[in-house]
């Protein structure tokens, strides 16, 4: 369905990992400090008035100050904030501090309700659409389902990042040699049942590449097999 989507939309059914990294918490990285592509919130528990479960995504449509809310990569969409202020796509060349592609990622800021609380994250990914080729290519977290402490807040965050390896990041800076052609959207998504309190959110940035540690190489081994399997058959 994923692969389906993508040829509609003229984008690339191509995939890449994020792999995740404990990165450094820091204050100031509120809506409007830094570039939220996502902001996303769901507190309907199991048996109420909805599905349950919390998930979003920002796709690049033409224009900069209108993305869509369009899913790709599997992921359901629907509980995306109502306006603009926290789900927006870039252009590579108004991210601060990036020099070229290879050194995307994505932090993704769990809000809820006291550092203690946790949710389940499912999905994650990262989009680029190149305006000039026409086409996109998506960066996925592919591992196991992670349990994200709340990091205390929404203007606190950094600890939960997801990085390019060497090897993605080669693609990506092949993909996108001049970044003012290339526009980064994406894609969160929790587990039923395991968010509530504020919007979660996640953001984009330029970071170091950095090796996970060794509880995330074991995690993401354990589950890549599955995962590419759930992602073979979907876009089957």
């Amino acid at each position: 369905m994923a692969a389906a989507a993508a040829i509609l939309t003229g984008a690339s059914p191509a995939f890449a990992d994020l792999l995740y990294v404990n990165g450094v918490q820091v204050k100031g990285t509120g809506l409007g400090a830094v570039s939220t592509v996502v902001t996303v919130q769901d507190n309907n528990r199991p048996g109420g008035s909805d599905n349950g479960t919390e998930s979003g995504c920002v796709t690049y449509s033409g224009n900069l100050a209108n993305a869509t809310y369009d899913c790709q990569m599997g992921l359901q969409g629907g509980d995306n904030t109502a306006g603009s202020a926290g789900n927006n796509t870039y252009l590579l060349s108004s991210i601060t501090g990036l020099t070229d592609a290879s050194h995307l990622g994505l932090v993704v800021n769990v809000s809820e309700g006291a550092p203690a609380n946790d949710a389940t994250l499912t999905d994650l990914y990262l989009s680029l659409y190149n305006k000039t080729k026409g086409t996109t290519e998506y960066f996925a977290y592919t591992g196991p389902d992670l349990i994200l402490k709340d990091s205390d807040g929404v203007g606190v965050s950094g600890k939960h990042r997801f990085v390019l390896d060497s090897a993605q990041g080669l693609a990506a800076k092949a993909f996108c040699p001049v970044l003012s052609d290339c526009v980064v959207g994406g894609g969160v998504q929790f587990a039923y049942g395991t968010t509530e309190a504020t919007p979660d959110t996640v953001y984009v940035g330029a970071f170091e590449r950095e090796l996970p540690e060794p509880a995330s190489i074991a995690l993401f081994g354990a589950g890549l097999l599955a995962f590419r399997a759930k992602r073979r058959q979907a876009k089957k």
